[in-house]
């Protein structure tokens, strides 16, 4: 999809957004779409992810904008629901938005994918990444700056090996993602000398897992590897607590790294519970100060980061766009070319000159809060090292890498 395929002219468009009325929007502009469960079971940090993408398309207008075009975020909300979230994915399309960045739900993501893609929509999600092997032949690209299920998966096997587990049952659920991180570790525990000494599939719509229990429990499983929503995770967790004697040592999914999960155990049913998520590189003071800054006194979650990364990726690559004077250059092969070398990096700090710079034919690539991007051509993150370690203690889940 080429910028001239979709309008940039949408001064109509209402700027719906949270803390912004449509009569701070300006006129005309560049149209972003943003998908985020701003109410429902998954709502806990979607303001936190808006505010970051606000963020960085407020560094972008104070640049000057692509091209002298104002960057305009139009948010709308999925309700933490499949069929309210293709909706509203269908609304943003209808309007004209250029891509659509979002959402957290790996659901959600997989059924309006090829609706997007019909509609010429670029898709772009921060926190999910491929639940397959990541492939250079596809008909249209899904931007995912989450590493893949695989390399995760892999990471989660590694984690429960260095903590001398030799058996361990691995759950979870049927969803694609979910699935595919499933196998991934169960492969990998294998080949590092682990038994998986039960592999079962979760419906992720059940109102009981006892019978998981149950059969955890006859296999004399201790340390369980799971991936699955919040909820469902929440309920065998529980269950887990109630009905065996033995409390078991959890090592959990990157999409379990939420106060959602931890809030609705049993206190001390995940104490001291391990697991994985993207890693994120800036550990530094700048970001989360410059955001408080801006959102007064507002902290970002470690989701925000990839957020943020998201929207400068996709400023820099509508600007790689605007600037070729072959008028040939697709937004989806400019998102890949500001994802990575050659050029010269630039930080989240230089957004606005780099912009400028891209307009005077400079070769740039962004280089990230959250790490090198290394997107192969269908548009799945890659590259080793692309994984934290977690836990959870008293309550809290702290990072152990910081």
């Amino acid at each position: 999809m080429s910028i001239n395929r979709r309008s940039f002219a949408l001064g109509s468009l209402l700027f719906a957004l949270s803390g912004c009325s449509s009569d701070d929007a300006p006129e005309g502009g560049i149209t972003i779409g943003l998908l985020l469960p701003f109410t429902g079971s998954a709502s806990a940090t979607a303001s936190n992810m808006e505010r970051a993408t606000l963020y960085a398309a407020d560094r972008i207008n104070k640049g000057g904008g692509i091209d002298g075009q104002k960057v305009r975020i139009v948010a709308r909300d999925t309700h933490s629901d499949l069929v309210r979230g293709r909706e509203a994915a269908e609304e943003l399309a209808a309007q004209g938005v250029v891509a659509i960045i979002g959402p957290e739900s790996a659901e959600i993501a997989q059924d309006i994918r090829p609706r997007l893609a019909a509609a010429g929509v670029l898709f772009l999600s921060p926190l999910i990444g491929a639940a397959e092997e990541p492939s250079r032949m596809c008909d249209t690209p899904w931007f995912r700056l989450a590493p893949s299920a695989k390399t995760l998966g892999e990471a989660l096997a590694k984690q429960a090996n260095t903590k001398s587990v030799k058996r361990a049952a691995v759950l979870y659920s049927s969803s694609p993602y979910d699935r595919a991180l499933g196998a991934s570790v169960a492969a990998r525990f294998h080949t590092l000398g682990g038994e998986v000494a039960l592999q079962l599939q979760l419906n992720p719509n059940a109102q009981s897992y006892a019978s998981v229990v149950s059969a955890a429990i006859d296999a004399g499983v201790t340390d369980v590897i799971l991936a699955a929503s919040p909820r469902a995770a929440a309920i065998l967790i529980n269950e887990f607590d109630a009905l065996s004697r033995e409390k078991p040592r959890w090592f959990l999914s990157p999409l379990l790294k939420t106060d959602l999960l931890v809030q609705n155990v049993a206190p001390q049913a995940l104490e001291a519970a391990l697991g994985v998520a993207p890693k994120i590189y800036d550990h530094g003071d700048e970001f989360p100060l410059a955001f408080s800054k801006r959102w007064e006194g507002d902290q970002p979650l470690e989701g925000a980061y990839f957020y943020y990364d998201a929207m400068s990726l996709l400023a820099l690559a509508l600007a790689k766009v605007a600037a070729d004077p072959s008028g040939k250059l697709t937004l989806n092969a400019a998102m890949l070319d500001a994802a990575g070398p050659p050029g010269e990096g630039v930080g989240w700090d230089e957004l606005d000159t780099a912009l400028e710079r891209l307009s005077e034919g400079d070769d740039l690539y962004y280089t990230g809060l959250t790490g090198p991007l290394s997107l192969e051509n269908c548009g799945s993150r890659t590259g080793v090292g692309a994984a934290e370690d977690w836990t959870v203690r008293e309550g809290v889940i702290l990072d152990l890498a910081k």
